[in-house]
Order: structure tokens, then sequence, then C-alpha cells
């Protein structure tokens, strides 16, 4: 915009200047004219990515992650930024499809000039950006997924929440303790089915479980209706789906109308949406779950994500995906106030470092130099119907 002068105001005349006022004009000087590529860089937005299975059957849980980290965003912008500096959100769509994930990275690397790459999601999605972030050398911070592919240490991978493997963990071990242990495990052949199910395998021979049995489930209408009937004829105590695609619900839904046995499942089967679309069939499940029960008011991250949520996301139900969203953006909010104003990718990734631990306000994470794991935070919820219990 240009900058229009008036004419100058009629002064009186000045008295001769003294030495100290000459050196405070000079110094007012040299604040005034640093470079325009300077103030440029001060006045720029923290840029971070994602992409992420906005659409398709993979979606739920990444549209709710992602109005907690607007909801946080949006938080720190009213008040300034970080250190002056906004925090600007580019988030691309790519269906779960790897492909397009690693064509996503790209722009966001190449293009969009992005700092860091936050909550990308699921497994597939962050498989399809990591060897784009990786050439880059651009951190992935809070991958939405547990993966156990992506858990051996990557230098600029850091994860915020539990892994599979520890949710299964956690099932297996109730499975035990309830004495639930004929346990009918329905998974998918694909990469996140078949990693789950090795998860949940190695968790049984930890816990010395050899009644469960695999079901493989094909995606299709008549192999939904022939694992259906496998599962009834093999009269399990217990119930686990692995199952994530488009026939995942309606094998869920019809499985639970044939066998009343106690059902579980992993945080990403767990969110508010598939709750909805699964209807009365949802009611009695257990869900792992990998951040705090959005309802607890008595820790104070939660009742400040519930404050932001309602602030910045109209109409949004608070849930654990976007719970899980805010936290990863607090994440990333604390790491470039430690990295400060000018910090390059390294001085983000050694911030982080610091954090041994950090606490949020009931909710902690730590991270070391040879350690991203970052939590191995899991509770078991039941939900009756309306809501988590624990």
């Amino acid at each position: 915009m240009p900058i229009h002068h008036s004419a100058p105001l009629a002064r009186p005349p000045s008295p001769a200047p003294t030495r100290r006022h000459v050196l405070c004009c000079a110094a007012a000087a040299t604040t005034v004219t640093l470079p325009g590529w300077a103030l440029a860089q001060q006045a720029e937005p923290w840029r971070i990515g994602q992409t992420a299975a906005l659409t398709g059957p993979l979606a739920f849980p990444f549209v709710e992650m992602n109005k907690g980290i607007a909801a946080a965003f949006q938080e720190v912008n009213e008040r300034g930024g970080i250190d002056g500096r906004r925090l600007q959100f580019t988030s691309a769509d790519d269906g779960g499809d790897p492909a397009k994930a690693g064509a996503n990275a790209k722009k966001l690397v190449e293009e969009d000039k992005v700092f860091a790459l936050l909550s990308c999601g699921g497994t597939t999605s962050v498989m399809g950006a990591l060897p784009v972030a990786m050439a880059a050398r651009v951190p992935v911070i809070a991958p939405g997924t547990g993966s156990d592919a992506l858990r051996p240490f990557n230098p600029l991978v850091f994860h915020a929440r539990a892994s599979y493997a520890q949710e299964l963990n956690k099932i297996v071990q109730q499975l035990g303790s309830t004495g639930f242990t004929k346990c009918a495990v329905a998974y998918i052949d694909n990469p996140f089915g078949k990693a789950t199910l090795a998860a949940f395998d190695a968790a049984a021979k930890v816990h010395n479980n050899k009644d469960w049995k695999a079901f493989l489930l094909p995606e299709t209408e008549e192999g939904v209706a022939r694992t259906v009937d496998e599962i009834t004829a093999w009269q399990p105590t217990a119930l686990i789906s692995l199952a994530v695609g488009a026939v995942g619900i309606p094998f869920y839904k019809a499985l639970r109308q044939r066998v009343k046995a106690p059902a579980f499942s992993i945080s990403f089967l767990g969110s508010r949406p598939l709750l909805a679309a699964l209807g009365e069939s949802a009611r009695g499940i257990t869900v792992a779950q990998v951040a705090p029960n959005p309802d607890n008011i008595a820790k104070p991250i939660v009742k400040a994500y519930r404050d932001a949520l309602k602030a910045h996301a109209a109409g949004a139900e608070p849930g654990y995906s976007s719970l899980e969203g805010y936290l990863s953006a607090r994440l990333m909010i604390e790491a470039l106030r430690r990295a400060g104003r000018t910090a390059t990718r390294e001085k983000l990734a050694e911030a982080l470092h610091t954090m041994r631990p950090y606490d949020m306000g009931g909710f902690e994470l730590r991270y070391g130099p040879q350690d991203h794991n970052g939590t191995d935070f899991v509770e078991l919820s039941y939900f009756n119907g309306e809501r988590f219990r624990r």
C-alpha cells in the first residue's frame, strides 16, 4: 500500500543538538532501517501443513482432529501468535491414498513452504508423505496413527500418542483378567489390518493367551456375511474388529446382531462419528483411548480444550479425536515457543528434546535425543450408548 505524505507543519526552531540527542537519533535510525527481508521474516507466519484422509471411509477421526487443531491455533493467534508470528495451518485431503499423500506433501513443502507437518494420518497417508518429508528434512509432529511400522526411531518423527501395540496389549491384558480369552479378531488384508493383527498376536503371546482366533474379512457383501457366520459358529467370549474401510461398519453391525459377547476396539475405531454410524450396535463397546476423557474437566488441559472448542469451533461436540488434535497442536505450539522466533527445523527438534517431560496439565509428553515415542498413555473406556465411562 503506498504511503501518502502530507505537507509538514510549521515548527519552532529547534535548539542545537546535544551529543546525547545525536546518539539517540542514530540508534533510532538503526532500528527503523532494517533490511526489508528481515522485517518480512519477522512478520512471516509459522506455516504448518497436513496431509490426511479427510474424505472417504477413513476420514472420521481426522475431520474431528482438525477441529481441535484449529481451536488451539486460533486461541494462540487471537493473542498475537507466538512471539508475534501467527500460526497458519494448511490441510490437504489424500483420501488415505499414499500416492496422493506423497503429492500433497511435496506441494506443502515446495510450494506452500511449510515449516513442519502436523497430525498427518492415517497409516497409509503418513507412509506416503514420509519419504518427501525425510528428503526435505521436515519434522513430522504427532502423526495421527499408532502404527508400529512408524515406531522404529526416526530423528524427524515425534509421536504424541501410544502405539496400536500398546493399545492392544491393554485390551489383551483386560481379556485375561476377565476370563474372556476366546476372542474373535476380524481383520482386512491391508497394511493396517496386517499390522494390527501382528500386534494383537504379539500381545497375546506376552499374556499367554492361546484361545483367540483371527478371521480374515473379505471386502465384499458376501464376504461379510460369510465371516459373520464363521465367527458366530465359533462362539467367542469376546470380539475385536480391526476392519477399517467401507465394510467395517456393516460387518460390525451384522456381527453384533448375532454375537452378544463383550466387544473391544482400538482408538482409531472409537471416534464419535463412527459410533454414531454404528448406532445401537456401538452400545457396550470397550475402546482403548490414547487421550484423556474429554468430559473430565478436572484435568486442566481438558478444561482448556473444551473452552477453546466452545470459543473457536462453534457447534463442535467434545470428543476423543478433537481432543487428540488439540493436544497435538499444543505440543507444536510449545515446541515453537521453545525454539524461538527465528527457529530452524533443527532448532525445533532440539526444543522437543527439552521436553523431559512436558506436562500440559494432566497429559504428559516426554522426548529425548533417542526417544521420540512421546507417551504410552492408554486407558480403556466403556461406551454406554451416550458417553464413554472409565
